[in-house]
């Protein structure tokens, strides 16, 4: 016997994709081709490197958001993972309810010159499945209801739906009758998975989900230029001159972002009028964690794994929330747009560093902060407000560190 949906009951059960199919996710099989292919018809840039699994997929398409490359819940950009599977086939993927896949219009290079099977579902249970060949859209369909696009009575007949139809009541998943019964159970989205590899014979199994190289990149969803600060990070030359503006610190703060830090952080606070000081050296990777050391040895690691901390309190020292210092301002107004692009910073000395200055408007600190941005690299050297200061001392960038670094102490 053929496959079933019972054979991908897992998407639902299994805890690593519990994210992927509650937030959304797309899975398009495209026949003949190839990842790079994929991506330029797709006209996509910014391309990640490749990892392993969909676990790493996930990571990658994170790092857009985190390096401040793809704005959050942004309606002119969506991330895609590529991997090139056995056959000539490409597995592409998405989630968070990204719907490239699934889109006739933004999807139209790919299938212009491609067989494509995709579904689709999203954070609002809207789901689709598509297959186009020979340019053509062989059957579109509503998993959850399907009778409203294949019952052969009332919808518009097309060239695909007599075979999905049939293949359907062999998987099984997908209800074709309509019911006025209350259902308790739905398995319309195993059933996409298992229809599709019946139109296509790829499984897109747990096992392919956990070993397939997927190469992670941003696919613009609108014909309007995209804007000179986004999706790329520019290249790092340092400004030395006798001014910078906010345009020229920003370009040069987001050349940092994949940048490692080796430093020491020295947190200084005032509350209720006694002053307090913390020293901490750090090791900061934005794709691995960040690790503390104090005077009496291990305070804290972020890594892969989680958190581990000495206690009994989570460590005020937090330097990757100053090198991440534009997360602070969450998405209300995009980072460079918190200061006019032609506002001159202000230069001063940060522990022996040249430094371009610039106060920020007070919406979460309940009054300004003004941060100092390192001259040669961009990254935020202090942060101050009228009772704390978080400085760093002699950061070193573009270490190699040990990925023990990150791991969690027994």
């Amino acid at each position: 016997m053929g496959t079933t949906y019972r054979d991908y009951l897992w998407f639902h059960n299994d805890d690593q994709f519990g994210g992927w199919c509650s937030n959304g996710h797309v899975v398009s099989l495209i026949r003949d081709a190839t990842a790079a292919a994929v991506l330029e018809d797709l006209r996509a840039y910014g391309g990640r490197r490749s990892g392993t699994g969909f676990t790493e997929f996930s990571k990658r398409a994170f790092e857009f958001e985190l390096l401040d490359l793809r704005p959050t819940m942004s309606d002119a950009v969506q991330t895609v993972g590529v991997a090139e599977l056995d056959d000539g086939w490409v597995l592409l993927v998405q989630q968070n309810s990204d719907y490239v896949g699934i889109s006739d219009e933004l999807f139209a290079p790919v299938i212009k010159r491609h067989e494509v099977v995709s579904h689709y579902s999203n954070v609002n249970a809207v789901s689709r499945f598509v297959w186009w060949k020979d340019g053509t859209q062989q059957v579109s369909f509503e998993p959850m209801f399907p009778s409203w696009d294949l019952d052969p009575d009332r919808a518009t007949p097309s060239p695909g739906a007599a075979v999905v139809r049939d293949l359907i009541t062999e998987v099984g998943g997908i209800d074709l009758e309509e019911t006025e019964e209350p259902r308790s159970e739905f398995f319309h989205i195993e059933g996409s998975f298992a229809l599709a590899e019946r139109l296509t014979g790829i499984a897109v199994d747990k096992h392919l989900l956990e070993t397939a190289e997927f190469t992670v990149a941003l696919v613009p969803t609108t014909s309007e230029p995209q804007a000179q600060y986004a999706h790329e990070l520019p290249p790092r030359v340092p400004l030395l001159g006798a001014d910078a503006t906010w345009q020229d610190v920003y370009q040069l703060y987001r050349s940092s972002a994949e940048a490692t830090v080796h430093a020491t952080m020295v947190l200084s606070t005032n509350q209720s009028g006694s002053d307090e000081h913390q020293q901490v050296e750090f090791w900061y990777s934005p794709h691995a964690g960040t690790r503390q050391v104090d005077a009496h040895g291990l305070l804290s690691v972020d890594g892969p794994d989680g958190h581990w901390d000495r206690g009994p309190y989570v460590p005020d020292t937090q330097p990757d929330r100053l090198l991440m210092i534009h997360r602070r301002w969450g998405d209300q107004t995009p980072f460079r747009l918190l200061i006019d692009p032609a506002n001159p910073g202000t230069p001063v000395d940060v522990n022996g560093r040249r430094a371009w200055e610039f106060v920020f408007p007070p919406e979460f600190f309940g009054g300004p902060i003004a941060v100092a941005f390192d001259a040669h690299t961009g990254v935020a050297l202090r942060a101050e407000t009228n009772n704390r200061t978080e400085e760093l001392v002699n950061p070193n960038l573009d270490d190699q560190f040990d990925e023990d670094l990150f791991t969690l102490p027994d």
